[in-house]
């Protein structure tokens, strides 16, 4: 009896453990994102600067590169991936080979996005737009005496950018082949010259894989109204700049505050005004009689737009028109143009990397870092 009772104890408590178990796995929480692997190989034409050593180099060259990339996917609790058809955000880590020593090997680490033009659940192919901005490395750059051929890039570290568009073929319920046309970028924003940039159109074929299960919800596309925001943005972005190949590195610094009026999920737009400090200026001027003060400093005014990727993540562009500029710190057009990636933190602290320019030729990289003040009782 004694032995029957303690079988029939441990019976019981393991029917009892299987039991717990079971509810417990039931009650886990759904994962917060859906994630995905991405794996691709590409090719593509990579275009000449006009010079001579550059169409050599580029006829050298033959030029291959690989990305693999980690995608997370919110679901309807998200508003934000409402409003963009459910996109996949993520990190990426890029390989390449030119092979031509002249140029290098370059790899990158950069953050990416493909947003679907529509919701179609249904269908076995897909179609998307995508963005990729990050930072590369390991080019070989140019050197007047060891490596005179690359007159594309004067850095070892740049700036990758990668836009284009994305189709995608589902072949079973986690897994898609996939493939992708556009346009890369590498540039130094004139940190270091020379600075064309080295420019590609590859061709990509991949696949994706779905990494986990998920039970999230893709078919609610209800969106509230959208409620009118109006922010201010307060910046300083500090830089570096050569003004001539062989040059020495010069500290630039731009600053600006900025009036802008949210009137969709989308989209802010507004004006503000602008300063930039070149260093070293009195070495470059041109004018004996100007004085040191307009000299070292511009002036401007600037119509911004930014484009709301999520709440917080956000592109800002716009065009500038110089109030006063000086030629010889690389102001040379009367207008100028900005792009680039912020992100603005729960303290309404925000930060991020832009491009200044002038007709689409760098001037220099904005580091950016601020403050955003919401219209009292607007959150």
């Amino acid at each position: 009896m004694k032995v029957l009772f303690i079988l029939g104890l441990m019976v019981w408590s393991s029917v009892a453990l299987a039991f717990q178990i079971d509810s417990t796995y039931k009650a886990k929480p759904s994962p917060k994102f859906v994630k995905y692997l991405d794996l691709s190989v590409e090719g593509g034409p990579m275009l000449g600067n006009g010079t001579d050593f550059g169409e050599q180099l580029r006829n050298s060259s033959s030029y291959l590169g690989v990305d693999a990339r980690l995608g997370f996917r919110r679901g309807a609790e998200s508003l934000y991936s409402r409003v963009y058809r459910y996109p996949t955000f993520g990190v990426g880590f890029y390989a390449s080979t030119f092979h031509n020593a002249d140029v290098g090997e370059p790899n990158a680490i950069y953050f990416f996005l493909h947003i679907p033009f529509a919701y179609s659940p249904q269908s076995r192919v897909k179609f998307s737009y995508f963005a990729s901005y990050g930072l590369s490395y390991n080019f070989n750059p140019f050197d007047p005496e060891d490596n005179p051929l690359n007159l594309f890039i004067g850095s070892y570290r740049n700036v990758y950018a990668h836009l284009g568009f994305r189709a995608a073929y589902t072949i079973s319920p986690k897994t898609a082949i996939t493939s992708t046309f556009g346009f890369k970028h590498f540039s130094n924003g004139a940190s270091s010259l020379p600075n064309s940039g080295i420019n590609l159109f590859p061709l990509s074929i991949g696949v994706t894989t779905m990494l986990n299960d998920h039970d999230k919800d893709f078919s609610d596309r209800s969106i509230p109204k959208h409620t009118r925001r109006d922010v201010l943005h307060i910046h300083v972005a500090p830089g570096v700049k050569e003004y001539f190949v062989g040059d020495v590195k010069h500290f630039k610094l731009g600053s600006g505050i900025h009036y802008l009026r949210e009137f969709s999920y989308k989209h802010r737009a507004g004006l503000g005004l602008e300063h930039f400090y070149s260093a070293n200026a009195s070495e470059r001027a041109d004018d004996p009689s100007q004085s040191d003060f307009l000299r070292y400093n511009s002036f401007a005014v600037f119509g911004s737009w930014e484009w709301l990727l999520t709440e917080n993540l956000y592109a800002p562009m716009g065009v500038g028109a110089y109030l006063h500029r000086n030629d010889f710190n690389g102001e040379w057009n009367w207008f100028y143009q900005r792009v680039g990636l912020r992100y603005r933190f729960a303290n309404n602290i925000f930060a991020g990397l832009s491009i200044k320019a002038h007709k689409g030729r760098a001037d220099f990289f904005e580091w950016t870092l601020g403050y955003s003040i919401f219209q009292k009782g607007q959150r």
